[in-house]
């Protein structure tokens, strides 16, 4: 009925009776089903006549068969698609022009019959919040969690693969699958996470210092002519270190034999007067490199080497064998700290507290990772789940690592568990028996809503009081969580998912057309959206500010780009800019909206209505048919307006363009990069619109008091569902309707305020229940 081809394929008469005697019945016996808007034989035989036709064959125009719908449980499992139907009704696109056409008596009427059929359920007996997939986080929330827990931020996002999206959102839990290399990643980035954050003497890099050979002190028979300390005969080189701190070290000494007798070269390594280490040299023509190990204090020290059996045979017949000396090529210090240096926020963070002692190690271990089990985890751990980590930690301990290598590795474990990557909820009741979530599970739902990150200390606090289902604490801890900056998450992650502005990253306008449009710009564009809607979020104004707001923020760079009289100084620095008597308002009038709606050469009214109807409105078009050819390889003459009328002359592209096209047309006053102008080509724009439903508008300013007069029920119902859809984590079914009924008659009767939409979401049942569907 709502995709059709080009021409409807017209059924016989007998087909349409059959079908009507059909529809009626099944909607007869349908009856004893509460619903407000009836079950009258009219509506049956409406859909029979108008519908049928194209909709209850063997090959059903955009493959939608009436007869699918046997119950209206049926029509509400499949409430996306009678939205749409709605939808098309009530706006008059359809049927189309060239089918049996609806009265406006018949269109009103069967708009509230469908209308009925899915909204109109009883939300007290019949209220049902449903379950969510177990749910694993994005990658944003999973850089932000490690960020917030563990003072580390670390970004996969150049090695991890992208998040799937659904619904228009990357949180969705039924996409967010777990592909092996993903399981690799994880595995990858838990080791580097741990390594950072704890410091282990076996990851510390050595400070490396050349003792110079013309800064040795020198005593008995030794000279530095060859540029090395070469021992003729027995002596001393000594070198004064002066260290800051006490810490591990080692020499590392490359010298090379001269053999002579019966044993080989002997050197001796002194720190001050204790003896590191006698070493025998035994090669003749190759330096080799010993490495000793020690201990320097802080302070004053004196590193020694001694030759210590010079020989020399003045008969021996082979010069080679005749003088034994010892030759030093260089000297290097390397120190790798200790644990008494100044460790890091990061560790002193994980590692709050240290066992003073080798016997307290065990205790202190269990300590740690019973705290951090419990932040990772977003509620009280179990003492199996502690005790299986403090296993890898004594494990590895009795391995000879040393104890923050075996924190290092519990870390790991903790990292790649499901209990952290995944958000974990207890399952419903197998009965159908509705369940409260428990408090930690409704504080980790409320933190990646609000934040997009783990709860922090003061929101687990409420939820080990299981003060969270109190709705006074709850709408008290909601309006901290948006106080803090983190609530930026929610305009960077929901709002430009909204709006779709992600492409901005990736596209650029054509430089020939549009010479200094950059990345640089097209990111002030997206910040100047982000800022706009923030400043909504944070004074708490009308959700219908969006479109009405005689306001924004630039830097002095999209001021230029704007024509804005009021410029800031620089182009790092955003200003909040007053936009009254200018052409600007809202949204829609927004440079990142306006250029990611165009093509690179061209503005789309197209694309730019079909973003209305889908973001603001909730009434997406259908996707267009896969025979028709695109505008640019169409012969179409004239302006771009009069080219797409050419265009909307065949019907089975009318049925779309006559919805999309006007509200596009409307904006033409914005090229596309969003700059203004009045002609484009020199030709006059034309920004007149008329859609379906007969309402008539002229340039931006009218299109938005079109949307606010006879659109504001479907925005603000476009708003809700999508911030629900994003809250959730899932789509939304027809039982979600009770609450979003219930949140925007909230937000009607509270001016729309923002904080209104949020406490509407966190509050209602679907948020803050689980139910399993019981066939019965």
């Amino acid at each position: 009925m709502f995709q059709m081809l080009t021409r409807a394929i017209q059924q016989t008469s007998l087909t349409i009776r059959c079908s009507t005697v059909f529809f009626i019945a099944f909607l007869s016996s349908a009856r004893g089903q509460e619903i407000t808007g009836g079950f009258e034989p009219r509506a049956a035989q409406l859909l029979a006549e108008k519908c049928f036709s194209c909709h209850a064959h063997e090959e059903p125009e955009a493959g939608l068969d009436l007869k699918h719908f046997e119950s209206i449980k049926a029509i509400r499992d499949e409430s996306q698609i009678w939205s749409k139907v709605l939808r098309r009704v009530t706006n008059g696109s359809m049927p189309p022009e060239d089918a049996p056409n609806l009265s406006d008596d018949e269109r009103a009427f069967l708009g509230k019959w469908i209308d009925g059929a899915l909204h109109d359920i009883n939300c007290t007996d019949a209220a049902f919040p449903g379950h969510l997939t177990i749910r694993r986080l994005n990658r944003l929330e999973y850089q932000n969690s490690v960020r917030d827990l563990l003072l580390f931020d670390y970004a996969p996002a150049a090695s991890f693969p992208g998040d799937d999206s659904g619904y228009g959102f990357d949180n969705i839990g039924d996409v967010l699958s777990l592909p092996p290399v993903l399981m690799e990643k994880y595995l990858d980035a838990a080791e580097k996470i741990s390594r950072e954050v704890i410091q282990a003497p076996e990851d510390r890099v050595p400070e490396e210092t050349l003792l110079e050979i013309n800064h040795w002190k020198l005593k008995g028979g030794i000279n530095t002519n060859s540029g090395s300390l070469t021992f003729y005969s027995n002596g001393e080189a000594a070198y004064a270190i002066t260290n800051e701190t006490t810490d591990d070290a080692m020499v590392r000494i490359k010298a090379v034999g001269e053999q002579a007798g019966d044993e080989p070269v002997k050197m001796t390594v002194l720190l001050d007067k204790r003896k590191l280490g006698q070493y025998k040299l035994t090669n003749h023509e190759q330096y080799e490199t010993h490495d000793v190990n020690l201990r320097l204090p802080k302070g004053l020290h004196t590193l020694r080497i001694t030759f210590d059996n010079d020989f020399y045979d003045e008969h021996a017949t082979d010069k080679k064998n005749r003088d034994r000396n010892l030759i030093v090529q260089s000297v290097t210090l390397l120190r790798t700290g200790n644990s008494g240096r100044t460790p890091s926020e990061m560790h002193k963070n994980f590692l709050f507290e240290y066992p003073r002692k080798p016997e307290d190690e065990e205790a202190i271990a269990k300590k740690l990772l019973s705290v951090w089990t419990s932040r990772f985890f977003r509620r009280p751990n179990s003492d199996g789940e502690v005790d299986r980590l403090l296993k890898i930690f004594t494990e590895a301990r009795a391995g000879g690592d040393s104890f923050e290598r075996g924190m290092q590795y519990a870390l790991q474990a903790i990292l790649v568990s499901p209990k952290f990557i995944y958000k974990v909820e207890r399952p419903a009741p197998a009965d159908g028996t509705p369940r409260d979530l428990t408090s930690f599970e409704l504080a980790t739902n409320l933190s990646y809503f609000l934040w997009s990150t783990t709860p922090d200390a003061e929101l687990l606090q409420s939820a080990l009081k299981k003060d969270l289902h109190n709705n006074d604490v709850l709408r008290t801890e909601v309006n901290r969580m948006l106080s803090l900056s983190k609530s930026d998450q929610l305009v960077e992650n929901f709002a430009v998912q909204w709006l779709q502005l992600r492409p901005l990253a990736t596209i650029l306008p054509d430089p020939a057309r549009f010479p200094g449009v950059d990345q640089q710009l097209l990111s002030d564009m997206r910040r100047e959206t982000e800022l706009f809607c923030r400043e909504i979020m944070r004074r708490d104004q009308s959700i219908l500010q969006l479109l009405t707001a005689d306001f924004t923020f630039v830097n002095r760079r999209l001021a230029e780009h704007y024509g804005l009289h009021d410029k800031p100084n620089d182009n790092e620095t955003f200003l909040r800019v007053n936009l009254a008597g200018t052409e600007r308002s809202g949204l829609l009038t927004q440079g990142s909206i306006l250029t990611v709606t165009s093509n690179p050469t061209r503005t789309s009214p197209v694309k730019r209505g079909k973003w209305i109807l889908e973001n603001l409105l909730g009434e997406p078009p259908p996707p267009p048919l896969p025979d028709v050819m695109p505008l640019e390889q169409q012969e179409l003459t004239g302006s771009l307006r009069q080219q797409m009328e050419q265009h909307r002359r065949d019907p089975s592209c009318a049925q779309c363009h006559d919805l999309m096209d006007p509200l596009g047309f409307a904006l033409e006053n914005f090229d596309a990069v969003g700059r203004w102008r009045t002609k484009d080509d020199g030709i006059d724009v034309d920004t007149s619109g008329k859609l379906p439903s007969g309402e008539v508008f002229t340039g931006a300013a009218e299109l938005r008091n079109v949307l606010l007069e006879k659109k504001k029920k479907e925005f603000v119902r476009c708003v809700t569902e999508k911030m629900m859809i994003y809250a959730l984590g899932r789509g939304l079914r027809y039982e979600d309707q009770c609450a979003v009924n219930e949140i925007t008659r909230r937000l009607e009767a509270n001016d729309y305020r923002f904080s209104e939409l949020i406490f509407g979401i966190v509050e209602s049942s679907p948020f803050r229940k689980r139910q399993l569907k019981v066939e019965k």
